[in-house]
């Protein structure tokens, strides 16, 4: 069985606490885990919608505005599903941000260890013809 989880990474700077404590901060918050693609991307692009109304387009030379580019079945530009959103080229912000849709697979964990003792044994056997 497939579900679909929505999650959006920030990555920004923040004044360190102590020492050894890093400027670079990151904070992960999850959108959601969906029974299909579809409402996996209509949820993500709402939560793509709220960044879109705080912070502008990025405008480049030609004058125009960077396309929308959220999540869709034939998004971006090889017209495959979009699984990885970042700012870069889309929002101006002021900081970093990775939208994207995981693809989780809820497996049997018995059938999962056969699965990969059979794969395990071919591949001793496809050694063992390598090295003949």
């Amino acid at each position: 069985m497939e579900k679909y989880l929505v999650t959006i990474e920030f990555r920004y700077l923040d004044a360190p606490k102590g020492e050894y404590d890093s400027q670079r901060k990151s904070k992960t918050i999850t959108i959601g885990v969906f029974d299909n693609i579809e409402e996996a991307h209509n949820e993500g692009n709402k939560s793509l919608e709220v960044l879109e109304s705080q912070f502008k387009m990025h405008v480049f030379p030609q004058g125009n505005e960077a396309a929308k580019e959220r999540f869709s079945k034939k998004g971006g530009c090889f017209g495959s599903a979009k699984n990885l959103i970042t700012n870069l080229a889309y929002l101006k912000t002021p900081f970093e941000f990775y939208a994207k849709v995981t693809t989780l697979n809820y497996l049997d964990i018995n059938e999962t260890i056969s699965n990969i003792s059979e794969a395990r044994n071919r591949y001793k056997a496809y050694k063992e013809l390598q090295d003949a």
